[in-house]
């Protein structure tokens, strides 16, 4: 399994991804799925953060978005009361999903994972996210990485979640981000 920077041509595939692994969960609660202009944005647009992809056998089995929401109020920077200048160093370590033949192979993880070596190169120290508190597989991902819990709350339409955070020590201390290659 490889993890590669996802391009446009991938922006199909990876929304059908995201709308096959939420039509299979028993709790839908568990996953919020995304437009697929949101996928592309992220694609497209370095501004709006990064997609990667597991691929094997030129298939993608899984992806994972990293979104960097700046200064907007739905930054998850604020449950850590980050000041402005520091509001600009989060990456929101958004939404991951795996096909089900590639399940058990430790992707969300492995994506994960990957996705702070990249961000570790660049200006993002603050890394967080959400999770369903009873989401026990992704929790433990989360956790497992080194990530704590801030607080449980209510986000997406009042869906119970755990907002979780990471402070990274990045390679540069710049005022832009790397990009992937």
């Amino acid at each position: 399994m490889e993890f590669l920077k996802a391009g446009p041509e991938d922006t199909g595939e990876i929304f059908r991804i995201m709308n096959l692994a939420y039509s299979l969960l028993e709790h839908k609660d568990w996953y919020c799925i995304d437009t697929e202009e949101y996928v592309r944005e992220h694609i497209e647009d370095p501004a709006k953060g990064i997609v990667f992809k597991a691929v094997e056998d030129g298939q993608v089995g899984a992806f994972f978005i990293i979104h960097y929401p700046g200064l907007t109020d739905t930054s998850l920077g604020h449950y850590m009361d980050l000041d402005e200048k520091e509001l600009l160093n989060v990456a929101y370590m958004d939404s991951l999903a795996v096909l089900p033949r590639f399940r058990g192979r430790r992707l969300q993880y492995g994506l994960m994972a990957h996705g702070e070596t990249y961000l570790s190169a660049t200006s993002f120290c603050h890394l967080m996210g959400t999770v369903h508190p009873d989401n026990t597989y992704s929790l433990n991902n989360f956790l497992n990485l080194g990530y704590k819990v801030v607080t449980t709350t209510q986000k997406y339409g009042s869906l119970p979640r755990s907002i979780m955070y990471k402070r990274i020590i990045p390679s540069v201390d710049k005022g832009t981000h790397a990009l992937a290659h």
